[in-house]
């Protein structure tokens, strides 16, 4: 990429990486990691024409995802999408939007970041987390 002048990396991070839970420590310390990585590649590679980002969701609706909210008590006899409406408020209350991310939102991102319209977008963590981690 760098021979060629262009080029995009994009990683994917996670809200944890910039917000950690109580629970999980060892992965929001690996996603910390990436975000300090992406910067780093972002400052190294960016006069070569190859921009370097990454990508943060939210709880992605993910068949894991699902099967953990259907281990929750009173899961019994719920659809996919009544789990998430029953569990989402007191599960995740500080996502905003009150859904779990899509894999949409998340490839509508890397899509963008991806393309020739960021070409000036490099070092940034985009943050696709319905309002998980607000910060201006």
């Amino acid at each position: 990429m760098a021979a060629r002048g262009w080029g995009r990396i994009i990683n994917i991070s996670s809200e944890s990486g910039i917000q950690p839970d109580a629970v999980a420590i060892e992965y929001a310390s690996a996603k910390s990691a990436l975000n300090i990585l992406t910067k780093g590649l972002a400052k190294t590679y960016a006069d070569r024409g190859v921009l370097v980002n990454a990508v943060s969701p939210a709880y992605v609706d993910t068949p894991i995802l699902r099967d953990l909210l259907a281990q929750q008590d009173g899961a019994e006899g719920l659809s996919p999408d009544e789990l998430a409406a029953h569990f989402m408020p007191t599960f995740r209350p500080n996502i905003g939007v009150g859904r779990p991310c899509k894999p949409e939102d998340v490839a509508a991102a890397v899509v963008f970041l991806a393309s020739e319209q960021a070409g000036f977008i490099t070092g940034t963590n985009l943050r696709v987390d319905g309002g998980s981690v607000m910060a201006i």
